[in-house]
């Protein structure tokens, strides 16, 4: 099933749960899967908040966040 988990520090978004939606459905339309239950109810995206200085990316980005799927 499609899913996507992303790694910030904790405070990034405001509304995890709102974006949690907005990037599930925005799965959905990249893998292109049929509009049925069967994916609307397990498709995910879970938010992960990270300590303050517990995220360490590439230096010359700040380590700000990461997404994968």
């Amino acid at each position: 099933m499609p899913m996507i988990d992303v790694y910030a520090t904790a405070g990034t978004f405001p509304d995890t749960h709102q974006l949690a939606v907005d990037l599930a459905a925005a799965v959905m339309t990249i893998e292109q899967v049929p509009d049925i239950p069967m994916f609307r109810q397990n498709t995910a995206a879970f938010i992960h908040d990270l300590p303050r200085g517990g995220n360490r990316g590439d230096p010359g980005v700040g380590g700000a966040g990461r997404c994968r799927s």
